[in-house]
This record gives C-alpha cells, sequence and structure tokens, in this order.
C-alpha cells in the first residue's frame, strides 16, 4: 500500500522541527536522515562526524547503501543540511540561512522531476530580556529535480 501524502507531511515537519530545535539551541544543526518505510515507521539516522560536510557524506553513503540493500521497504528518503537560499528566492540578494531538505519518494519515481530540494528559510530572532533564542520559519520553497538516490522502477 503507498504511503500517504500525510505520512509524507508529518516527515517533513518532523525534519523541520527536529532541525529547528536544534538552530534554537545551538545556532545550527548537523546534517541528518529520515527515512519512511512502506509500514508508516519513521527512521532518523545521524552521526558524529567532525564536520558537517563529512557528516553529509556519510548520510550520503547510508542512503545509497540502504537503497541497494533494501530498497522495497523504503519510501521516502529526507536528507536534511544547513545551506543558504538560493538567490533568485531571496529579497535584495540578501543571504538567508535556511534548511535544505532533499526529499525523495518511491511515487513520484515515474515522472521525470522526481525529487526535491524544499528551502525552509529562516530568522532567528533574540527574545526580549532573555538569552533565549528562537528561529522564526519561513515559507517552503520546493525545487524539483530528477531523483538522486532511489532506483525508478
Amino acid at each position: 500500500m503507498p504511503i500517504s501524502d500525510d505520512k509524507v507531511i508529518e516527515l517533513l515537519e518532523k525534519a523541520v522541527e527536529r532541525a529547528k530545535v536544534s538552530i534554537e539551541r545551538e545556532m545550527s544543526f548537523r546534517p541528518f536522515l529520515m527515512i519512511l518505510d512502506n509500514k508508516g515507521v519513521i527512521k532518523t539516522i545521524d552521526n558524529r562526524a567532525l564536520s558537517n560536510e563529512e557528516s553529509y557524506e556519510l548520510l550520503q553513503d547510508s542512503l545509497k547503501g540502504r537503497v541497494q540493500e533494501r530498497s522495497s521497504d523504503m519510501d521516502v528518503a529526507v536528507l536534511v543540511t544547513g545551506d543558504m537560499m538560493p538567490s533568485r528566492y531571496v529579497k535584495n540578494d540578501t543571504p538567508t540561512p535556511a534548511i535544505r531538505i532533499h526529499l525523495e519518494e518511491k511515487s513520484q519515481l515515474k515522472n521525470k522531476i522526481s525529487a526535491r530540494f524544499i528551502y525552509v528559510p529562516y530568522t532567528l530572532h533574540r527574545i526580549k530580556n532573555s538569552m533565549d533564542i528562537f528561529a522564526q520559519i519561513g515559507t517552503p520553497i520546493p525545487v524539483g529535480f530528477p531523483a538522486e538516490y532511489l532506483p525508478k522502477q
């Protein structure tokens, strides 16, 4: 049975929330991978690599390995990292930090544009008379491209 759009949205919301909590606590976040299997179970994978670049590469390798060994139970994968909004989506070419979600779904593999980067801009704000920071999440912007990890069916 195919995974519902509601489950995919739940996965995306969990990914953004996880990144947001880390941003508010540490002013940044480490890349991570979330997988939704065909039973609707969400699994989160991260690592202890020293740099974000190394961490992202290890997560890419992990995703490729999981696809090769058990692609039949992985319906959706999201690879999440920190990035900057592409300049064409920001006003006045102002650098804007973003949560970048690389989304691939088995149900979309039949389409030419079968994967998406979803850029979620955010701004940090200090709470008045406090040391606490909160991240204000902006409107997500999807950018489509052919799938890189999940195999064509």
